[in-house]
């Protein structure tokens, strides 16, 4: 594997622990005495999300078809399964945006995938982003499933062949944790 490649792969997996941390720079600074209001104090939340979409670890397994998988971060906002634990590999992650735009992932996402389209699971809406590796072809999928000012993100990445097509797997996953939604 390149150095490139390990790279990449690192950020993406560190990529939801990072997102949940940054904040607004464009609010008032800390000097400012204007009092700052957390975004989503207006927000208009949709379901809740019991931990990992409520898809355990064996049907993951199931649909990755990936074997050895651990379960290397769970909390209340999102889940990640890495081969063997390491960052090199396959990897697969759940997670629930409450009170962020959609809009600001898909731009994300339009900047950095082969495609991305609109879709819908379930009766609810959002998009679908696809990543194809020169080697292995469309080894990443990402959907992504608006719920009023939240949104869901299953993300599926393969790191060798044979593996079953990502965007399959990504939207049953997506299914399901819009089936396990209360």
């Amino acid at each position: 594997m390149t150095a490139a490649r390990k790279l990449a792969v690192a950020v993406l997996a560190a990529a939801p622990l990072v997102m949940s941390a940054c904040s607004n720079s464009s609010g008032p600074s800390p000097q400012s005495s204007q009092p700052s209001a957390p975004q989503t104090a207006n927000a208009k939340h949709g379901p809740m999300f019991p931990e990992c979409g409520g898809v355990s670890d064996q049907t993951v397994t199931e649909q990755t078809r990936v074997t050895g998988l651990v379960k290397t971060a769970a909390n209340s906002v999102g889940c990640q399964w890495l081969a063997g634990g390491g960052i090199l590999g396959p990897h697969f992650s759940f997670t629930w945006y409450r009170g962020s735009p959609i809009g600001r992932e898909r731009k994300t996402e339009e900047l950095s995938r082969t495609s991305v389209e609109d879709i819908n699971i379930e009766g609810h809406g959002g998009f679908i982003a696809v990543g194809t590796d020169p080697t292995l072809g469309d080894n990443l999928c990402e959907v992504a499933i608006q719920f009023n000012d939240d949104f869901i993100e299953w993300s599926v990445s393969f790191a060798e062949k044979p593996f079953p097509p990502a965007c399959d797997v990504a939207k049953e996953l997506t299914r399901q944790a819009i089936v396990n939604a209360k």
